[in-house]
């Protein structure tokens, strides 16, 4: 007997739901998230930035340092601290977004991890996916991550990663603090 294909469950928005049941999109977070290498593989950095539900205003943005990686690597690695800065912030309901298709679609679970490097890296996302209630991912285009874009931009430029919070300084940060990193 043939297994019957599995129903991919989306949003309204198009996001694919891979835990809890669906939530209204406005009451969810929203984590961007993204990754530089300058050349691939070299020099990388990883960047995500949270946005509160409804108004979906600054709530943090954090950048990690890399002194040697693959953009996949650099890109899985603005997921990585963006899910877990969110966790610290004891958000519950996310939605996720990110311009690498390789990423959305391997923690989406659409495509497998053929590397040994990313498949420990995707591990680590769907373990931290697994903390919250509510969790969906979609792939946006580089346009719509200008946020990520720039935070993986200022890292590479400074030589070091940060958090910052909005409510410290709501626009390009100038604190350094690698805590989360």
């Amino acid at each position: 007997m043939m297994k019957a294909p599995q129903v991919e469950q989306k949003t309204s928005s198009g996001y694919a739901i891979i835990k809890g049941s669906c939530r209204p999109e406005e009451q969810c977070y929203l984590l961007q998230f993204d990754g530089l290498s300058e050349p691939n593989p070299g020099t990388s950095t990883g960047g995500a930035v949270l946005f509160s539900p409804g108004a979906r205003s600054l709530v943090f943005e954090v950048g990690k340092f890399i002194e040697y990686g693959t953009n996949n690597q650099a890109e899985y690695t603005g997921l990585l601290i963006g899910l877990k800065a969110a966790l610290e912030k004891g958000v519950r309901e996310i939605l996720i977004e990110g311009d690498s298709q390789l990423v959305i679609f391997q923690t989406e679970g659409k495509w497998k991890v053929k590397n040994e490097a990313l498949q420990v890296m995707n591990r680590e996302a769907r373990e931290l996916i697994s903390h919250f209630d509510f969790a969906a991912i979609r792939h946006i285009y580089r346009d719509k991550n200008q946020h990520a874009d720039r935070i993986t931009n200022e890292v590479l430029l400074r030589g070091e990663g940060y958090y910052q919070e909005a409510s410290t300084k709501p626009h390009l940060p100038t604190g350094k603090n690698d805590t989360l990193l």
